[in-house]
This record gives structure tokens, C-alpha cells and sequence, in this order.
């Protein structure tokens, strides 16, 4: 019984399977109930058919809005022959290789262990043994380079071409030479290698691969000037791309080209022979290869380097959290708690707490504009200069002064910071300053709530400006508390913001009694009202209670 024809489907991601042609007509597109069904939104309903004629298969176009393309060549009507290469005008989509009644290529494994191959055998065993070779090497753990060259030597010997060169594209996309070699195994000095500028440029826009020979494939191709000047008699030149990405909605598949990672680019001064689609399949898979490689180099970096990364933000991290207050001020007069949580792994707020002299505290809340580590960095820079200029027991207005000639002179143009810098004495009188920052709260024991505006700027913008303090007083059982605009900016998953409105109300309804649970009670309410949507700025909380000198 004669054996029904086959084609060789190849899928976008590079996956192949066999189908017979068992049911004529054999119709081919999009939509379902074809013999052949492919889910490419881009192929038509109707693409093509396949259908018996005087004991011939006959490829037909059904009007397809791309047109069906044999061996890169569009076609209306085409008698079918094995090794025939179809496709339906997208280099990212479905093709596949008509086989016949012949073998595939999985069966011409099964002819290594053949005693005595026959003279065409050889050559696809010849081609076998060099992919072997080429896999062997891949998993020998050697570096790049190596890789890259053992691919090249393939190629020059599976074409018979004197020389191949590699070009990968670089950040730009502009290709630069990696790989140069000769058919004698010699590496060729990068300087000298001159290649067809105009087959090259065909094969970027085209990402199809192209051969120039004087055995008749793509001869006009081999009038360009650049192949005349260089005397070239074949050229082969073949897309080193990523595989494409697949994309699926419903029943429909859509795919994006592949980036182009570079070519592989080989020439000669002689003529080659008649190249066949086992030749040029060949090729492609050494292309898969290379792409493969270079690919996963890629990653491989890009993993180091965020691996080395993290642990810089990760170093970042624990040096900011050391900075932190070890622990709360806690006196008979009053008592501190909070917290800071980073919407990174570090952020850009920070708190501290001084000991001055006559049983006076001094406390600040600042918050650097920007995010990450550079944010973070200038945090840690600006609770150490309030710190230690605190330290100097001097006002509140000349601090934030001090603060703002040191940003001023010393950090970029578009940073700056809001603070709220505060002393604390044994009477309930604060004095303060606030510049720029969201306005504290106090919370006095009848429930109602005073803010401490800000009549000043953030401290940074510009040199020499004046700062003016202000006073208030605490009474004992009073609350004071001072935040980032992180608390009151927390987004819940619907896009609303906790705003100023809903911190008061958390303010006015809780009913507790110490700072920790005022403290908690602000951290819950806000998670509360996020509903598990992620932080979108740093979140800081400073509470203090005045509990007086009868305490």
C-alpha cells in the first residue's frame, strides 16, 4: 500500500510535528474544520489547499489576504515537491516542509548505525555529525566566545564557504563583529573583515535568510555592487533572532517577532553547489543554536547582575535600619513609639530622637522626594546632619537652616526633603518647625484634633532661605502624632487615597490608652484600608504622648 504524503509543521515556537495528507481536498487556515487548522489571527479562514492532479499534489491559494509563499517565492498555484518550503508570509508564523512520501529528518537518524549508507546518506549524515558536534560543545561549559566560534566553524563547513563571520547587534541595535573565521580553523582580525553591506541590509529588514551563488539561487541578489567589488561568488546570510513570543486570546494566536540578537554572515570566492532545503534547515538550527546561546549569556549576566545588586539594596537596607533608633524614648513625663516601613527595600524617610539638656527632648520626621537607593542614601545623610546639629541644642528655625545650606550645596538640583523638627520640654511646650511637611496632629483627650502647619519650604529648593518656628502645648493624656505623606497617600486596589480625612477619623475613634496602641490602631487602619494593595510611597509614624509631670 503506498504511503500517504507528509508535510512538516512547523509551529512559531519552533516545534515541529508530522501530518499526513490522508483527505483531499486538504484545506489549510484559520478556521476550524480545515484538515489543517493553524491559530494565527494573521493567516485567513481560507489560506491554501492541497489537492490531487494527475497524480501530482498541488498547492493552491484560496485568496489569502497575505498570499502562500513556496521556497520564498509567492505562488497562486504550485505543483508540490519534496522538500518544498511553505509558508504564508509572516517569518514568525506557521510553515511547513512538504516531505512526500520521503523520509523526515527524525528518520534519517535511524540510518547511523546503518552499515553501508548510500552516496546521498552520507551527506545527511555528514550534516548529523556536525550538529553533534555542535552539541557536544554546547554542553562542555565553555565560554561564550568558544561557543559562538565552534557554531561559526559549522557553518563554514556545512556551506564549504572560506570564511563566516558573526555580528550581534549591540544596546543600539547597530551590529558589530564578534566572531571572524576561515575555513582552516584561523581566526580573521576584526579590522579586516569586510563583508556584502547590501545583503545584509536585505536580511536585517527581511529577517529571512538569503543565499547568492552562481548556481542560480538569488542571482540578481549577486549583481549588488558590494558583492561585484568584493569578487564574491556565494553568499549566505542567515538572522540570529529570539525565539518569537506567543501570545494567546481565546482560540486565537498571535505571535511578535523575535528581537534580532545578530547575523551569521559566510562568503566565498568560489562557487558553491546547489544548496538544498537540508542545507539551509541545517543552517537555521546552527542560527537556533547561536540565538540560544547568546540568549541565555544574556540572562546569565542580567541574573548576576541583579543578584549583585540586591545584595548592594540588601547591604543598603540593613545599614538604614542600623541608623534607626534602637529603641523609644520613654520618660515619666512622656512616651514615644512608631514605625517605618519602606515601600522599597529602602526608602527615602527617616526619624530620630535627641537628649537635651533641662529634661527637653528634641524629635524629627523627614522625607526625601524620590524613592530607592538614592533616596535612601540622602535619608541616612539627612538624619545625620539633624542629629548631630540638634545635638548643638540650637532653636528649631536655625536648624532647619543649617539643614537646608547643607542640601542646598551639597545634593542634586531635584532633591529635596520635608521635616518636622520639634523640642519637647517637661511642661508640654513644643517648639517646632515645620518645613514643607504634612502637617502633625494633635490629638487632645476631649477628642478633637489641631494640626501644626507648615509656613515654610521644603529645606533643599534654595539657598539662604528663612525659616520661621511656632509654638504649641500639650496637656497631659495628649497625643502628638507626626507622619510621612505615605500614611495618608496608601491607595486601596480601587485607586483611592486614605487622604487627611482618613487619618483624622482614625484619630477621633480610637479609644485606647497608651502610645502602642494608638500606634497600632494607625497601622491596622491603614492596611485596612488598602485591602492588600501594594505601598506606593514609604509610610513613617512617630507618636508621642504627654502624660505630665504628675504622671
Amino acid at each position: 500500500m503506498a504511503r500517504a504524503p507528509r508535510i512538516i509543521l512547523i509551529e512559531p515556537g519552533g516545534a515541529r510535528r508530522e501530518v499526513e495528507i490522508i483527505t483531499m481536498p486538504f484545506r489549510i487556515g484559520r478556521q476550524a474544520g480545515n484538515e489543517l487548522t493553524l491559530r494565527d489571527s494573521r493567516i485567513s479562514r481560507q489560506q491554501a489547499r492541497i489537492v490531487a492532479a494527475d497524480g501530482e499534489y498541488v498547492l493552491e491559494d484560496m485568496g489569502s489576504r497575505h498570499g502562500t509563499y513556496v521556497n520564498s517565492e509567492k505562488v497562486l498555484r504550485h505543483e508540490l515537491r519534496p522538500k518544498d518550503n511553505v509558508d504564508f508570509g509572516m517569518t514568525d508564523s506557521y510553515r511547513f516542509i512538504y516531505v512526500g512520501d520521503a523520509a523526515t529528518l527524525e528518520e534519517l537518524i535511524d540510518k547511523v548505525d546503518a552499515p553501508a549508507p548510500t552516496q546521498s546518506g552520507s551527506r545527511e549524515l555528514h550534516h548529523l555529525g556536525v550538529l553533534l558536534e555542535v552539541a557536544r560543545t554546547l554542553g562542555t561549559g565553555l565560554s561564550l566566545e568558544d561557543v559562538l566560534t565552534t557554531v561559526v566553524d559549522a557553518a563554514i563547513e556545512l556551506t564549504r564557504t572560506q570564511r563566516g563571520v558573526l555580528l550581534l547587534a549591540d544596546p543600539k541595535g547597530e551590529l558589530t563583529t564578534t566572531v571572524a573565521r576561515d575555513n582552516q580553523h584561523n581566526s580573521i582580525p576584526h579590522n579586516l573583515v569586510q563583508i556584502s553591506s547590501g545583503v545584509l541590509k536585505r536580511v536585517v529588514n527581511s529577517r529571512r535568510e538569503l543565499i547568492v551563488s552562481d548556481t542560480g539561487d538569488d542571482t540578481a541578489m549577486g549583481q549588488q555592487e558590494s558583492v561585484a567589488r568584493l569578487e564574491l561568488h556565494t553568499v549566505v546570510c542567515i538572522p540570529v533572532e529570539k525565539l518569537p513570543l506567543i501570545e494567546a486570546l481565546d482560540a486565537t494566536v498571535s505571535a511578535r517577532q523575535g528581537e534580532l540578537l545578530g547575523v551569521l554572515y559566510l562568503d566565498s570566492h568560489v562557487a558553491s553547489s546547489a544548496f538544498s532545503e537540508l542545507d539551509r534547515e541545517v543552517l537555521r538550527t546552527l542560527a537556533r543554536e547561536a540565538a540560544n546561546v547568546i540568549e541565555n549569556a544574556r540572562l546569565f549576566s542580567a541574573s548576576r547582575d541583579k543578584a549583585r545588586l540586591d545584595h548592594e539594596v540588601e547591604i543598603a537596607s540593613q545599614i538604614q535600619r542600623q541608623l534607626l533608633p534602637k529603641g523609644f524614648p520613654s520618660k515619666p513625663e512622656f512616651e514615644v513609639d512608631g514605625f517605618t516601613l519602606a515601600c522599597h527595600s529602602v526608602g527615602g524617610d527617616c526619624y530620630d530622637f535627641v537628649e537635651l539638656t533641662g529634661g527637653r527632648h528634641g524629635f524629627f520626621v523627614g522625607d526625601i522626594s524620590g524613592k530607592g537607593i538614592s533616596a535612601s542614601l540622602l535619608a541616612s545623610v539627612l538624619q545625620g546632619v539633624i542629629y548631630t546639629t540638634a545635638a548643638l541644642d540650637v532653636s528649631p528655625a536655625d536648624l532647619v537652616a543649617r539643614v537646608n545650606q547643607f542640601f542646598t550645596e551639597r545634593s542634586a538640583e531635584e532633591r529635596y526633603a520635608t521635616l518636622f523638627y520639634g523640642v519637647l520640654d517637661m511642661g508640654g511646650k513644643i517648639k517646632y518647625v515645620n518645613a514643607g511637611h504634612v502637617p502633625p496632629l494633635i490629638r487632645r483627650k476631649d477628642r478633637s484634633l489641631e494640626a501644626l502647619e507648615s509656613v515654610n519650604l521644603p529645606a533643599g529648593l534654595f539657598p539662604d532661605t528663612e525659616f520661621t518656628g511656632a509654638v504649641a502645648q500639650m496637656f497631659p493624656g495628649d497625643f502628638m502624632v507626626i507622619y510621612t505623606d505615605g500614611v495618608t497617600e496608601a491607595t486601596n486596589v480601587a485607586g483611592e487615597l486614605l487622604e487627611d480625612a482618613g487619618l483624622r477619623k482614625l484619630l477621633q475613634e480610637f479609644s485606647g490608652q497608651t502610645v502602642q496602641e494608638l500606634s497600632e490602631a494607625i497601622r491596622a487602619g491603614v492596611q485596612n484600608f488598602t485591602g492588600g494593595a501594594p505601598q506606593s510611597d514609604d509610610i513613617t509614624l512617630v507618636v508621642i504622648q504627654f502624660r505630665g509631670k504628675q504622671a
